[in-house]
């Protein structure tokens, strides 16, 4: 008996020590499966080797060979966009482009479609603030072929007027159904009272002046900005600097450069906007969009203001989401943008949601924001937003029109040529100090908001507030709401 009892001890002797020695082992383990790995270093941002020239004409080529696709695309960027069209003809730059693919002097509107559909070119416009871009994508195969019918679009345009009348109609109708969005019509407001006192369209289009464009303003549009010396063209494919060369000297040798002047814009600051804006838009649906100036897309503060507006509301898995949608049941959405033009930048935030909710749901966009300038951010949060935004930008680039597309760009916002791929060692060196340096900076200031929601059925769940501005559908000012009433004011 008293060799089991001694057995028995001994053996619980035995196990009670492995015990205390796995213990330390098992926290450690626990620990480890908590704390996810630091990520793997991500390989250095290699993209094709870009040349470039300037032609006699003044027209910049940029070349991006690439020997491992037979799609190419070519694009040409014009340095003009809405910002350029007259005050009284807001979209005359977007009818313009438009309306440049419409038929040439030897080609007819109709043969135009057969051509490109025959040469199997896809194309896409893009008319911004400051610029307009065509792009064109089809096989390598097709290329003389398909240059000698693109370089027509630019060299002799025609301007039917039958074709005007249709591209007017086709942009009124199509800026009807965007102001029925609160979200758009929200944003477009904003970015005119953003822009009001500067005389700068930052490319908001008006639907009844699309009425008044003539074929004499398009000539003239054209005949004054739409210029090889105003242009730059990139040839993406298989092809070198010489054969760009030789092919651009070939099929745009009759496109005539004229001076091009411009008036200077005017550098905004961030500033206190004490003013609550309320867009009179007809739906169930309401819209908030609040935001304040930035400093533009060449300043120092670039890289620092991506990953703050990544930690405000880049994804759903940044603040301004989990706090209004997954936490506190405010919106159906949240997210933070950053928009950049010449000379100047902007953030603005975008939520979705229901009358009752609206103020809450500011006063959330307010504290969440704000955190972020009174509070340094955590290192794992931080790690998080800078790891996507590296990662992220190669999938933005892997369509040849979209890098061609930030090619150009290098140029109109005059960046260095290495900008997009040093992009991932600008972002490194972020830390939580230059993130709240820039949140002191951009969104310390009390933002513009713009509600646009319907006034009858949203305005009462407003009370709250000390004073909005109320506008039409329009954008024309009808009065102030002031203690649950309306009272009308003219202007």
């Amino acid at each position: 008996m008293k060799d089991c009892s001694y057995n028995f001890r001994r053996q619980l002797f035995g196990a009670l020590l492995i015990f205390c020695l796995l213990v330390p082992s098992l926290k450690s383990q626990e620990k480890f499966r908590r704390t996810p790995p630091y990520p793997e270093p991500l390989p250095p941002l290699v993209l094709a080797p870009v040349s470039s020239e300037v032609m006699g004409s003044g027209m910049k080529l940029l070349v991006v060979s690439r020997n491992n696709n037979r799609l190419f695309n070519l694009q040409v960027v014009i340095q003009a966009g809405e910002s350029d069209s007259p005050a009284e003809l807001p979209g005359l730059a977007t009818a313009t482009a438009r309306l440049m693919l419409r038929g040439t002097a030897s080609v007819n509107p109709a043969e135009v479609e057969e051509r490109l559909a025959f040469l199997g070119i896809e194309y896409s416009i893009e008319v911004q603030a400051d610029f307009t871009v065509f792009s064109f994508s089809f096989l390598q195969e097709n290329l003389e072929p398909a240059l000698g019918l693109i370089s027509l679009f630019f060299v002799e345009p025609s301007f039917p007027a039958l074709e005007l009348a249709a591209v007017k109609r086709e942009l009124y109708y199509q800026l009807l159904s965007r102001n029925r969005d609160p979200e758009n019509a929200g944003y477009d407001f904003f970015l005119k009272r953003i822009f009001a006192s500067s005389g700068y369209n930052p490319g908001v289009l008006e639907a009844e002046a699309i009425k008044n464009i003539s074929v004499r303003d398009v000539a003239l549009f054209h005949q004054r900005f739409l210029r090889p010396n105003n242009s730059l063209v990139v040839f993406n494919g298989q092809i070198s600097l010489e054969e760009a060369r030789s092919q651009a000297g070939r099929h745009f040798r009759r496109w005539v450069p004229r001076p091009v002047e411009r008036p200077s814009i005017q550098k905004l600051e961030n500033r206190e906007f004490n003013q609550v804006c309320f867009l009179d838009v007809p739906g169930p649906e309401v819209a908030i969009i609040a935001g304040n100036l930035t400093a533009p897309i060449s300043s120092p503060d670039y890289h620092s203001l991506l990953v703050l507006n990544h930690l405000l509301g880049g994804t759903t898995g940044s603040r301004l989401f989990l706090q209004l949608r997954e936490l506190k049941g405010l919106a159906f959405y949240a997210f933070s943008e950053l928009s950049f033009f010449r000379g100047n930048g902007l953030y603005w935030v975008r939520a979705k949601t229901s009358p009752p909710a609206i103020g809450e749901a500011l006063a959330a966009i307010n504290q969440t924001t704000r955190s972020l300038a009174e509070e340094r951010v955590g290192p794992e949060e931080l790690e998080r937003a800078k790891t996507y935004l590296m990662g992220n930008l190669p999938l933005q680039l892997q369509s040849p029109e979209a890098l061609s597309k930030r090619i150009g760009l290098l140029e109109l916002f005059q960046l260095p040529p290495d900008f997009w791929t040093r992009y991932s060692q600008n972002i490194m060196p972020v830390n939580a100090d230059s993130v709240q340096e820039v949140a002191r900076k951009y969104l310390a200031s009390k933002p513009l908001v713009v509600i646009a929601a319907e006034a009858a059925t949203t305005l009462d769940y407003l009370r709250e507030f000390d004073k909005i501005d109320v506008y039409n559908r329009k954008g024309q000012f009808q009065g102030v709401f002031q203690k649950g009433v309306l009272k009308y004011e003219n202007r």
